[in-house]
């Protein structure tokens, strides 16, 4: 059986190659958004795919950068999901297991996941208005959609709100309890 600081040690080695992730994370979500949009008429069809509308044709600087504007939104989310992971494994790198950081980066990851649906959700609205603005009348779109994965995402984002709280209050009754004469 393994004893309690070899589980700490394992738990700050992993911890640090997670914080060592999400700190390049941080810098190459940016860096991949603003290349796909700057290179996106340049980009195999099996990029663009995932997009709300056809992108059959190529597009204007004005329109990508535009594009570019409004994934600004999901882009941002991203990131500060990533911040505030590489922040936790921080802590969890240096054995701090159980404290009110953890929970507060705990609970904004749980608020995390519930903007990244909302974000999205905007994100797929306004990216078809931009990407189809230029085509005649009656071939603009606006497409507005929200999947089981969705929902999924939102309630898992809910838990970990939940979590939190619950990680808090029994933090709050440990911390009394130390106290306690």
């Amino acid at each position: 059986m393994e004893s309690k600081n070899e589980n700490i040690s394992r738990i700050q080695r992993v911890s640090a190659m997670f914080r060592q992730l999400f700190t390049v994370l941080i810098f190459f979500i940016p860096i991949a958004t603003s290349m796909y949009w700057l290179l996106f008429n340049y980009l195999p069809s099996g990029l663009t795919a995932r997009l709300p509308v056809s992108a059959s044709q190529s597009f204007s600087f004005s329109t990508l950068f535009f594009a570019f504007l409004i994934s600004l939104i999901p882009m941002s989310v991203a990131v500060y999901g990533a911040i505030n992971l590489k922040e936790l494994f921080k802590l969890y790198e240096k054995a701090i297991i159980f404290s009110e950081k953890n929970v507060s980066y705990l609970r904004r990851l749980g608020y995390t996941l519930i903007f990244w649906v909302i974000s999205n959700f905007i994100f797929t609205v306004l990216i078809s208005i931009v990407l189809t603005f230029n085509n005649s009348p009656g071939e603009r779109k606006m497409v507005a959609q929200l999947d089981i994965s969705d929902i999924g995402t939102l309630i898992i984002g809910a838990v970990v709100v939940l979590v939190s709280w619950v990680m808090s209050e029994a933090s709050r009754l440990a911390d009394e309890q130390i106290h306690t004469v």
